[in-house]
């Protein structure tokens, strides 16, 4: 078990529950591990860990409205947004980080959302970046029946259910955690936009997805239907500058889906060597 925190956002200083996950000697670089939509940090606690066992100091964060982020009253009227996640909580992160872990490799591995909001940080000073079951959510890159349910999704049911609940509520349909009403209202505009997050970005000078210049390795699940190999290739496409190589895995047996790498450490090594791997006098150090 790693260290419980309460780290500040960049900006209104909202307090973030993380953990922080410390090697036995020295670090050798510091890792920012940014979850899912509607998934807690606990959840990345065994590959943070994993992490720490190869040297890396390992951040895991909730975003707002979140796990031990979430408020102790209802989400009805609580206020945040997808772009607070990315621009408020993981930016404050990762300068905690910094802070934290000093002179050393920053890095982030991001799943999913958190591989879309690492280019809503205005300025990520990131060495290096892996993303793990990661796309774009715009309807249209689908195909057949899963294209249905995306456009089903953004154009009728988040409008309407969000109306009547007043947030998203992922937990009764037993599929994680409660979301914010302004987080899942702009999920779903972008979600119609083909340009998705990058249509928030792109009036704000690109953000992060036009000054990341880093190495950026993804991998795809070939049997992933929430960020199918076609959607990495589009959320890649953002980001313009990274120096970007896409991985698919096919499993053999059982499926991995969208959620199965973090529960297969023996999937671990290769990527996790990489990223560590960039470790070197080529990639920024935290400050």
């Amino acid at each position: 078990m790693g260290e419980l925190l309460r780290i500040p956002a960049r900006g209104d200083g909202f307090a973030l529950a993380a953990e922080l996950f410390f090697p036995s000697s020295p670090p050798k670089a510091a890792v920012l591990v940014a979850g899912a939509m509607g998934v807690k940090a606990s959840f990345y606690a065994p590959l943070a860990e994993y992490m720490s066992r190869r040297g890396a100091a390992a951040l895991t964060v909730d975003y707002r409205g979140i796990g031990g982020s979430r408020p102790r009253r209802s989400l009805r009227h609580f206020h945040a947004t997808f772009h607070d996640w990315g621009e408020r909580d993981l930016a404050g992160a990762l300068e905690w980080l910094a802070w934290r872990v000093p002179e050393v490799p920053l890095l982030w591995v991001g799943h999913s959302a958190g591989a879309q909001l690492m280019g809503l940080v205005p300025d990520p000073a990131i060495g290096a970046a892996l993303f793990v079951a990661a796309g774009t959510a715009y309807w249209k890159g689908y195909r057949g029946l899963p294209r249905a349910i995306m456009a089903s999704l953004w154009y009728a049911l988040f409008p309407a259910v969000l109306g009547i609940a007043g947030y998203l509520p992922m937990s009764k349909l037993g599929q994680g955690e409660d979301i914010p009403v302004g987080v899942a209202r702009e999920w779903a505009q972008w979600g119609r936009d083909p340009r998705y997050v990058y249509s928030y970005a792109e009036p704000r000078g690109g953000l992060g997805y036009s000054r990341y210049e880093g190495p950026l390795l993804a991998i795809s699940i070939a049997d992933d239907k929430y960020a199918p190999p076609a959607s990495t290739a589009h959320l890649l496409s953002l980001y313009k500058r990274a120096r970007k190589e896409q991985r698919t895995i096919r499993p053999a047996g059982k499926p991995i889906g969208h959620f199965g790498f973090f529960r297969r450490p023996d999937l671990w090594e290769e990527p996790v060597s990489w990223l560590l791997g960039r470790v070197d006098g080529n990639v920024r150090t935290a400050r």
